[in-house]
């Protein structure tokens, strides 16, 4: 029999409802990582085709309908969004209780507000109860819901002064207990640290000058809590995925690129450093590699160029050109400064010599050519650690990853000039020969493809994804 009528907890009946099931399975699809309303809305005709079968009697009871749903939810392989609508139901079951046991209506706190602008109101439970509806757009009985959890919070302080960000922390704390997380993390205000603020206001020039540094954390914080899907963001936070520059939105793409080669050394160093300051007023992260002369004069003794090579390196990473193994290594005169070697082709014994001493190698038969310009508009790295054979999950990392990719296009600007740019990525933690590896491969080139985007494998990680990626490993 198709249900009718659901029974609420207090005996009020209330139509059936299939897009509240909807709504219920995306919020627990959110709170995973996942947005597919197409996918909820085909759950939630299952979960009424499954009442359907079962039920006798036009009216249900709202927990017959919840364990449905999560019988659902488990039988089609959907783990991690059950668990996640079973961890609300018990928080709303919880908070029910809680709020049986501390009653309808608390005394009102002996407390005094204070505003940004250092005015001062008296605690008044409609003033907060108009705030949560016009801030956080949660209907009246919600907004109820969350004053309770924020006056039981006060009822147990002995604090009679109350700025309005911590009230306000408060009722983000509230409401993630009402089991509204979406509303506490649409709307949490950002929070920037005082020390860091402090510091600023210490070392800035003028008042201009602090003011932009602030502005600018406030909104790397915006930019980072709001820019990425929640797949993204999720897979970001548990070291599945690193992409190079999304924890700084202002920092440019990677640009590597060869100096002319010149019998006088200081001629090339001044070429170098002009280079340098042109193209670090645009792109932050610039690799300059220096010819093979360079590296024969210091090899001979040219104690002198040793000086201006770390002055180009305070602006860019610097990499000498050799065509094989270099004595220098031995009494490398670099030491704590951005300069490695860049050679004709891979060499192991160079590559754990430089490993050694934590710097980079690059190879290839291009680096020995004067005026080559390289750019890589977005670097990806991804960790595939015990996913081999789970497919599923490898596809929604894939699908994470061109999104991702797409969002750091747009944060760079991206135009015309990144169309000749490579996008490229690394996968870590699979067998290289294993059909998981070609899987999770094939799925992120037609991912990216989908989205016009022509990505590339590499087998190059980055320091600073092998840093990312180890939080699995740890």
């Amino acid at each position: 029999m198709n249900p009718s009528l659901v029974v609420k907890r207090d005996g009020s009946e209330v139509p059936f409802e299939r897009n509240r099931i909807a709504s219920a399975i995306a919020s627990a699809q959110h709170a995973v990582g996942l947005d597919d309303s197409d996918l909820a809305g085909e759950l939630a005709q299952v979960v009424e085709e499954q009442l359907s079968r079962l039920c006798d009697q036009p009216r249900l009871g709202i927990e017959d309908i919840q364990d449905a749903v999560i019988h659902v939810l488990q039988e089609s392989g959907h783990y991690e969004t059950a668990i996640a609508f079973t961890r609300y139901r018990d928080a709303r079951e919880r908070f029910r209780r809680s709020r049986r046991l501390a009653g309808e209506i608390l005394i009102a706190p002996n407390l005094t507000i204070i505003e940004l602008d250092g005015r001062r109101r008296p605690w008044s439970r409609a003033w907060l109860a108009e705030r949560l509806v016009a801030r956080y757009g949660l209907d009246a009985k919600s907004a109820d819901d969350a004053l309770v959890q924020v006056e039981s919070f006060l009822a147990d302080s002995s604090a009679t002064e109350l700025p309005i960000p911590l009230l306000l922390s408060l009722v983000d704390a509230a409401l993630v207990r009402c089991g509204k997380h979406a509303a506490a993390a649409d709307r949490s205000p950002l929070r920037i640290d005082r020390d860091e603020l402090r510091t600023i206001l210490a070392t800035a020039t003028n008042g201009v000058n602090a003011t932009l540094s602030a502005g600018r954390m406030a909104l790397g914080q915006l930019s980072a809590a709001e820019s990425l899907p929640p797949q993204v963001a999720v897979l970001h936070d548990r070291g599945r995925l690193w992409i190079d520059g999304l924890d700084d939105p202002r920092r440019g793409s990677r640009l590597t690129a060869t100096v002319d080669g010149h019998s006088h050394p200081w001629l090339v160093l001044t070429n170098a450093f002009q280079f340098a300051a042109e193209a670090r007023a645009s792109w932050r992260r610039i690799d300059i590699v220096l010819p093979a002369s360079i590296l024969g004069h210091l090899e001979r003794g040219a104690a002198m160029l040793t000086a201006p090579i770390r002055a180009l390196a305070e602006l860019t990473t610097v990499f000498l050109y050799c065509d094989g193994r270099t004595p220098l290594l031995a009494e490398w005169p670099f030491t704590g400064a951005p300069v490695s070697i860049a050679t004709f082709n891979d060499d192991f014994l160079l590559l754990r010599d430089l490993q050694a001493r934590r710097l980079p190698l690059l190879s290839g038969a291009h680096l020995m050519q004067g005026g080559y310009r390289h750019r890589v508009a977005v670097d990806v790295a991804l960790n595939a650690q015990g996913l081999e054979g789970e497919f599923s999950q490898m596809d929604g990392l894939a699908m994470a990853t061109a999104s991702a990719i797409r969002i750091r296009l747009g944060q760079l600007g991206a135009s015309a000039c990144f169309q000749e740019a490579e996008l490229r990525f690394a996968i870590f933690g699979l067998p290289p020969s294993s059909p998981s590896n070609e899987y999770l491969e094939r799925q992120v080139v037609q991912e990216g493809q989908r989205l016009g985007l022509t990505l590339q494998r590499s087998s190059h990680l980055t320091d600073e994804a092998c840093a990312h990626l180890a939080r699995l490993l740890g």
